[in-house]
């Protein structure tokens, strides 16, 4: 293999997956086997929600304006590693480098568009008749996933979990 096997990362580390039992990663391009993945199972699941679950309620109480700061710094290191990651989507699944550079970079402005979520994110207060509000207040849900397709390894995966992940809120 051309990479090492795929763990989950949970709980802020990498950890083996509770099966055996493991995909190969093939390029498109030429027929190498690139790595593994696990193919992890309910239990592994469950063991992710846990910790995410443990996690949230000290994130949820930092304002959003600090949530947003974690991603000003991925943003960066997107952009710095935007030819290799664009590579790794080529290599992956079999793009050009044009189209894996154009999703790279979709990446980079969602993860931007995240960033700007304190200015877009604000509750309402809207009278509705004499002395009647109806009020719109962005409160913290909890734990989410995202399910991402093969084909767009990294720009789904940019056009949901950083705007989850900041802003933590009902729209």
């Amino acid at each position: 293999m051309k990479y090492p096997p795929i763990q989950n990362y949970i709980n802020g580390a990498f950890v083996n997956a509770s099966t055996n039992r493991n995909l190969d990663v093939i390029s498109p391009i030429d027929g190498i086997a690139l790595s593994s993945v696990p193919m992890s199972n309910a239990k592994d699941l469950d063991e992710a929600v846990v910790a995410a679950k443990a996690a949230f309620p000290i994130w949820s109480k930092f304002p959003i304006k600090e949530r947003v700061q974690v991603f000003f710094r991925y943003k960066y290191l997107l952009e710095r590693n935007l030819k290799q990651l664009a590579e790794l989507v080529q290599e992956e699944n079999g793009k050009t480098y044009g189209e894996a550079v154009a999703e790279v970079e979709k990446s980079i402005e969602l993860t931007e568009f995240a960033c700007s979520l304190p200015q877009l994110v604000t509750g309402e207060i809207l009278e509705v008749s004499k002395e009647v509000e109806c009020r719109t207040e962005h409160v913290p849900l909890g734990v989410v996933a995202s399910i991402v397709p093969f084909n767009f390894p990294s720009m789904v995966p940019n056009w949901t979990i950083p705007n989850a992940i900041a802003r933590l809120e009902i729209a």
